[in-house]
């Protein structure tokens, strides 16, 4: 279709987009995420060659949702979020249009969908949740756009400014303006913006003059940050045309400041007027000085008497403090050598800038309002001084001490961030040079953490939003307040931000110069101990996703050597034991949120585990027998176990391809020593398949669990593992169980996880039987110890008898026993499932418990005095039992063979013919004799596997009782449906009877005087007698019918194969019983039928038997 009709295929994807949006679909879930973020990135894709198309559908889209009035803050959430996922689309979309590519047509779209971004941008909405997400989306989307359309967005700012230029109103839009402040500007775009602004400002209105004043400042950061290379590359080659607009700017702002009041406005535009001209600033040291620039000498001076205090106002000083800052920093994009003259400048302003901005006893503010501001200006002082002088560290102590304000912390913390993570030009220090202070700032984490842990235990957890950057979380907050709220969400964001410094580079806090290795590993220890903590907390938003990732940089191998330069090995399983420890447990405690991420982490924590042993591989089992490591060993096996029951099949192949790299890790100790794998994982052959089945991503999710099952079943070794897993699992089930006994209307993952779970308990029950054959290895997953130090629930398990029903998988069977016969709401489910689990996923080794608890429970119903209680709970026992022992026997599961036998069924199987011999002949009883008419046939099948105690008796009786139901009410029966079910009967009694006789001498009840061959000669009779009376009844049935079609030709089949059995049966009865049988059986022959089918079939017996 894509091929043919790209057009009707690109619609669709973009109609699927939409349809999928959450504002559509309501609240997503993993699945519907994923789709979206699948046509998300489809979309993306198809732009580069239909760039129209999408950017018409998504504009569109777009302006469907604004239109959208929505009711409830559930709906107004699911709005916000689809606005977020079409403005990220949109942006991504832009960015990777062609370059320098725009026709006509693409024109016109970008003008019908700028009023919608700039929507976004003007409506902003101080303090609502989601608006400062919508607003940074929305001028991510102009930015991208703006690239290659800077002439349509600048042609609405320009438009506006003239329409300014001729307003008398008092009071003016200045929102297109503002627009300036979000668009994409290279050197030649910031000289346009400078060349309109210089010939329209003067006309402009007061406010709209300070607009412009204010975007023209962010637009060249948004220059300088995005195109260094250019501004450095103003100071080496200076333009010409770019200084004169922006003196000429210079000098009209300069004539607008007329009051201290407006100076304060245009002093931090002024000073990056004075910056784009480098020639200026040089001539400015030198006398005589030339009239132009008087101007320009006195602005400096005046910034410099402000920023000391000298006689100025506090509003000028704070704008000298921030025009200061902005010198710094544009400073850090020039090269020394390039222009020492700006940097002079810079030396003659930064002691009185730090010591303004790092005042402890008297913190910088400009208000309440403006605490974001104050903020990023200590940050970008900060940065600015690290890049001048790395060496000067004066501030650096200021904000590490502990008695310093919460808000220097924090800029402290996020400075050092931004020095490691933006991209740094040839000249910038590297953060090494700050190396020196890990103890510092080890200490900080340790003491934030702490208060953070303490607050977790007596309140709520603190909601942050994703949105918010650190420093809008942070400045959230009024520092001066000292309520214990205010202090206790501050030091939550510190620790955010502590642990964003740590992921973005661990060496800041691994440096431990002159330690001893024992020193340094017990601060490594308390570092990772640290963030294991915050893992578990999933609600306190981006603090546990950050302590993840930073402990996955933690594990990498370079940063491994650093947790203790002196013994890297041991301290590795120290530590790294530690982490897999914890956080297994709370895996198996259920106790995180978002298990299935986590274990996803897990994985890749793996995976950097290997690969640190595979570069140490000579030395890799040093340290790796203590016992934390073996403990860690342990829960990390239960807990993939337990992942195997989830009903996210996600999370259960995520836990399969785990087993994968406890192979790897396994294989990699083994190496060194030439030690058997199993010595080391003894389930290694059955871990390694069920990795290999996590790569089957299209499994269903029934599919997977019986495929889980079944590997699960061949599990052969006990380890402290398996059982723990399977001891934990039942305490679950059991909780689950009464849950949804309790609780009708259980949610369907509920049940499905039920099910799992039951089906889990049922296969790997098997291994929990066993006994440990080989004490002492020192196993992966350690093998269970000494019977004394075993759980007490495991121990008698080898025996069937007696005192089963005291042990976790004795009250297991008997629970499942008991819910066979369940009448609760959802019973017909519940019974269904535990008898397809119990018949299909049970563990070989459970069959002999199983056979001996079935056999306790019907033989209750022939304990007590008088006649055989006949009710609907025990004939749906019986049935159930029935469907449950011939899915045993039917089912070769691997290993059936050598467990079958382990147990007789016999009296089992003498109670259930006896039971459902008198139920009658109503359709129902016909069926459960049918059913169990073919039990008794598939038992015969596996009767090399089974054990009998007096096998030809036991089979003796059965023949006597199955033979009873043998034409019991076949010509009785009015119904055609009715007759359809009884010849079904006829034909599984005479097949389980064939079954029987084979090889079977008869054996007549012993009686008073009678004499056994003449007894056996009667029994004989009986059975031959009655088989030549079927083969008659057969023929004649088929001779009333031969003139009825229709349904009459089902019929006629099923007395074919009627007759075929009953064939077999006197072969089989003549074969076992020639000496009291063949001459007999031929003189009672004639007498019994002249009918001609009959003798011919008679004499088929005989040739069978004498061929």
């Amino acid at each position: 279709m894509a091929a043919q009709k790209p057009m009707e295929w690109v619609q669709a994807v973009i109609t699927r987009f939409d349809e999928q949006l959450p504002v559509k679909v309501g609240q997503q879930n993993t699945h519907t995420k994923v789709s979206t973020e699948h046509n998300r990135e489809c979309l993306i894709h198809i732009s580069k060659y239909k760039f129209s198309l999408v950017i018409s559908g998504l504009t569109n889209i777009l302006k469907n949702v604004n239109n959208m009035r929505i009711f409830g803050e559930a709906s107004e959430k699911n709005l916000y979020l689809s606005q977020l996922i079409i403005l990220d689309t949109l942006e991504k979309c832009l960015a990777g249009q062609p370059k320098d590519c725009m026709r006509l047509d693409e024109t016109m779209l970008v003008k019908q969908l700028l009023p919608e971004i700039c929507h976004f941008i003007h409506t902003y909405r101080e303090g609502h949740q989601h608006a400062a997400e919508l607003r940074t989306s929305a001028s991510g989307v102009l930015f991208s756009l703006s690239c290659n359309n800077f002439n349509a967005v600048f042609s609405r700012i320009s438009t506006r400014l003239q329409e300014l230029t001729v307003c008398s109103e008092d009071t003016v839009d200045v929102h297109d303006i503002e627009l300036i402040q979000y668009i994409n500007v290279d050197c030649a775009k910031l000289k346009k913006l400078l060349q309109e602004t210089v010939f329209k400002f003067k006309s402009l209105k007061k406010p709209a003059q300070l607009s412009v004043i204010n975007s023209l400042e962010k637009a060249f950061w948004n220059w300088v940050e995005n195109y260094p290379d250019e501004f450095t590359m103003l100071y080496q080659r200076p333009q010409t045309d770019m200084a004169e607009c922006a003196e000429k700017l210079f000098d009209l702002v300069d004539s607008f400041a007329e009051s201290a009041k407006r100076k304060a406005a245009v002093w931090p535009l002024q000073i990056i007027l004075l910056i784009l001209c480098p020639n200026i600033t040089q001539d400015l040291s030198r006398e005589p000085l030339d009239h132009s620039k008087v101007n320009k000498k006195l602005f400096l001076d005046s910034l410099r008497k402000a920023l000391a205090g000298q006689g100025s106002s506090r509003q000028l000083t704070e704008s000298a403090a921030t025009a200061c800052v902005k010198l710094c920093k544009a400073s850090t994009y020039i090269n020394w050598e390039d222009h020492s003259i700006i940097f002079l400048l810079v030396q003659s302003i930064v002691v009185d800038l730090k010591a303004l901005l790092f005042n402890p006893p008297k913190p910088f503010s400009r208000g309440a309002g403006s605490q974001n501001a104050d903020v990023d200006l200590m940050i970008d002082c900060f940065v600015s001084c690290f890049r001048i002088n790395p060496h000067n560290k004066q501030h650096f102590k200021v904000c590490l001490a502990s008695s310093s304000p919460p808000t220097f912390h924090f800029v402290l913390v996020n400075s050092l961030h931004r020095i490691i993570t933006n991209s740094p030009l040839d000249w910038w220090p590297k953060i090494d040079a700050v190396y020196c202070y890990s103890g510092e700032l080890r200490s900080m984490f340790s003491e934030t953490l702490a208060r953070v842990m303490q607050t977790c235990s007596t309140h709520a957890p603190l909601r942050t939003t994703p949105s918010l950057t650190f420093k809008e979380k942070m400045t959230s907050l009024k520092f001066k307040e000292k309520t214990t709220d205010l202090d206790n969400r501050s030091h939550k964001y510190l620790l955010l931000v502590l642990v964003k410094l740590l992921h973005a580079d661990p060496k800041l806090m691994l440096h431990n110069p002159g330690k001893q290795g024992q020193e340094t590993q017990s601060s490594t220890v308390e570092l990772v101990t640290g963030l294991v903590q915050l893992v578990p907390l999933a609600s306190m938003g981006d603090i546990s996703q950050e302590a993840m990732e930073a402990l996955l940089v933690l594990h990498q191998p370079e940063n491994i050597e650093l947790w203790n330069p002196d013994a890297p090995i041991e301290t590795f399983w120290d530590i790294s034991s530690q982490v897999l420890f914890f956080l297994c447990k709370k895996l198996i405690g259920h106790q995180m949120i978002n298990s299935t991420e986590i274990l996803k982490w897990l994985r890749e924590i793996l995976i950097c585990r290997n690969k640190f042993l595979l570069r140490n591989k000579e030395r890799a089992t040093l340290g790796s027998g203590i016992p934390i490591c073996r403990q860690a060993q342990t829960k990390l096996e239960v807990s993939l176990y337990m992942f195997l029951w989830s009903p996210d099949a996600e999370a259960v192949l995520v836990a399969m391809s785990c087993f994968r790299h406890l192979c790897e890790e396994a294989d990699i100790r083994c190496s060194l020593d030439d030690m058997p794998v199993h010595s080391i994982l003894p389930n290694y052959n059955t871990f390694i398949e069920l990795a290999s089945v996590s790569n089957m991503k299209s499994t269903g999710r029934s599919a997977l669990q019986k495929r889980v099952m079944a590997l699960l079943r061949r599990i052969e070794h006990p380890t402290a593992g398996n059982t723990e897993a399977w001891e934990d699992t039942h305490a679950k089930w059991e909780q689950a169980t009464k849950l949804i006994l309790q609780h009708p209307k259980t949610k369907l993952e509920d049940g499905q996880e039920w099910i799992n779970m039951t089906g889990f308990l049922c296969a790997l029950g098997g291994v929990c039987l066993q006994q440990r054959s080989a004490p002492g290895l020192a196993t992966y997953s350690p093998p269970m110890g000494p019977q004394s130090e075993r759980k007490a629930s495991m121990i008698s398990m080898g025996s069937c008898e007696g005192s089963n029903t005291e042990t976790p998988l004795g009250r297991f069977l008997e629970r499942l026993l008991s819910l066979l016969v369940c009448s609760h709401e959802r019973g017909v489910q519940i019974r269904t499932n535990v008898k397809d689990l119990v018949g299909l996923e049970l563990s070989p080794a459970l069959y002999p418990m199983l056979f001996n608890k079935l056999r306790n429970a019907i033989s209750r119903f022939f304990d007590a005095q008088g006649p055989v209680p006949i009710n609907d709970t025990n004939t749906q026992f019986v049935e159930q039992t029935i469907a449950i022992m011939k899915n045993l026997l039917d089912n070769h599961t691997e290993g059936s063979s050598e467990h079958l036998g382990q147990a007789s069924i016999e009296t089992m199987m003498l109670n259930l013919v006896r039971y459902v011999r008198i139920l009658g002949n109503m359709v129902h009883a016909i069926q459960i004799k049918t059913k169990l008419c073919q039990l008794v046939e598939v038992m015969m099948e596996r009767r090399d596997d089974l054990s009998f105690c007096q096998e030809m008796k036991f089979r003796n009786k059965m023949v006597e009782y199955l033979t009873d139901w043998v034409m019991g009410t076949s010509n009785q029966a009015a119904d055609d449906d009715v007759k359809c079910l009884t010849r079904d009967l006829d034909q599984a009694s005479m097949e389980a009877v064939v079954s029987l006789l084979a090889g079977l001498p008869l054996q007549p009840e012993e009686g008073d005087g009678v004499d056994l061959m003449e007894a056996k000669s009667q029994l004989f009779l009986k059975y031959f007698t009655l088989f030549m009376n079927l083969l008659n009844d057969c023929s004649e049935v088929e001779d009333d019918g031969q003139q009825v079609a229709g349904r009459k030709r089902g019929m006629s089949r099923r007395l074919a194969s009627l007759r075929h059995c009953t064939v077999l049966a006197m072969s089989n009865l003549l074969n076992a019983n020639v000496d009291s049988g063949l001459m007999h059986s031929i003189g009672q022959a004639g007498k019994l039928t002249s009918h001609i089918f009959s003798n011919l079939f008679f004499l088929h017996v005989l040739w069978i038997f004498l061929g």
